[in-house]
């Protein structure tokens, strides 16, 4: 199992935040659209959850990788579990980098 001090805080250089599953053509759409802007991705985690994942540096983590405030760090980090992060489990069921990976995933979902 991976520890926080192989990690180097991968957990700290993105950012997901929940988004409603798409139902309509309209919210496929959407997501789409988040996938034209650089560095953008959606994905699609183990509980059938989307998310849309933003590549943003913590502004404190430290050169070494770890946690320049860990004190004082807000109770979203307080409550991470080493068990669950993601280079410990795999998280993702669908990974959406481009619009194409989008279109691919509703092809094959229409076709079972």
């Amino acid at each position: 199992m991976i520890t926080c001090d192989d990690c180097n805080g991968m957990c700290c250089r993105k950012l997901a935040v929940h988004i409603d599953t798409p139902k309509t053509k309209d919210d496929f759409e959407d997501i789409k659209w988040y996938l034209y802007h650089e560095g953008i991705s959606v994905y699609i985690d183990n509980e059938d959850d989307w998310l849309v994942m933003f590549p943003s540096k913590c502004r404190h983590l430290a050169k070494d990788g770890r946690c320049a405030i860990y004190d004082n760090r807000p109770p979203v980090c307080r409550e991470a579990e080493v068990s669950e992060c993601e280079r410990n489990i795999k998280e993702i069921k669908h990974l959406f980098s481009e619009p194409e990976d989008l279109n691919n995933y509703l092809k094959k979902r229409k076709r079972s």
